[in-house]
């Protein structure tokens, strides 16, 4: 599998599991930075490699062994965030394009090495669900700031969304992953959240960054 193989069949799986099933080559090449042109070619490359189920304007899906493909990638990524994070001190923000680098070593023993140093972490510094050994993800509900109602109190637990503006966005916010807020009002009009953190002043953040943001409910 070469970098690029590698790379696309990870984001067909992540954009799959946020809601665009079946996959469309022009969603991809946008997940990709790609033209349309360019995923399109290369969605018949896994095709033919057995990875993708395609249908021409049908959209596409990923096989049993596509699927096996995507999550070990999103394993390596996650974990080498991990570490850049942790081990490295590199910030947060920087850390995404590092592991897209990274994820393309295909070591189990490097992988799993690192997995035993870095004491078997569920989580990647952007809260994701780092997936195991075998390819296997808990198949959790996650719920997002989006999904809460007016008076309900939660913590920030991970983003949907780990590229550098969005987290420095968000730290900005101050809406790091601990923090405790609640929800005082939901706008009609567009569908934003006024949000208030504990200790702080309130503000207004858009549907689009309330779907980004998982959160766990306050006990």
């Amino acid at each position: 599998m070469t970098a690029a193989e590698q790379e696309y069949t990870k984001q067909i799986y992540l954009g799959i599991s946020n809601g665009h099933s079946p996959m469309h080559t022009h969603v991809l090449a946008e997940l990709v930075g790609a033209r349309p042109s360019s995923a399109t070619d290369m969605v018949k490359k896994l095709t033919l490699k057995g990875l993708v189920n395609y249908r021409k304007s049908h959209g596409f899906s990923l096989t049993e062994s596509g699927e096996q493909m995507a999550l070990q990638v999103i394993r390596r990524h996650r974990l080498w965030e991990l570490f850049l994070t942790e081990n490295l001190k590199i910030d947060w923000k920087e850390v995404h394009a590092m592991a897209n680098e990274l994820q393309c070593i295909n070591s189990d023993l490097l992988i799993n090495s690192l997995e035993a140093y870095l004491g078997y972490p569920v989580y990647d510094p952007h809260g994701e669900v780092i997936p195991d050994a075998k390819g296997q993800i808990p198949q959790t509900e996650r719920m997002e700031i989006y999904d809460l109602k007016v008076n309900q109190g939660a913590k920030v637990s991970g983003f949907r969304d780990s590229g550098k503006p969005f987290l420095a966005y968000i730290e900005k916010l101050g809406l790091l992953i601990g923090q405790k807020f609640k929800v005082k009002s939901l706008i009609d009009y567009n569908h934003s959240v006024e949000i208030k953190p504990n200790g702080g002043s309130s503000f207004i953040i858009t549907k689009e960054t309330a779907q980004k943001i998982y959160v766990t409910i306050n006990e």
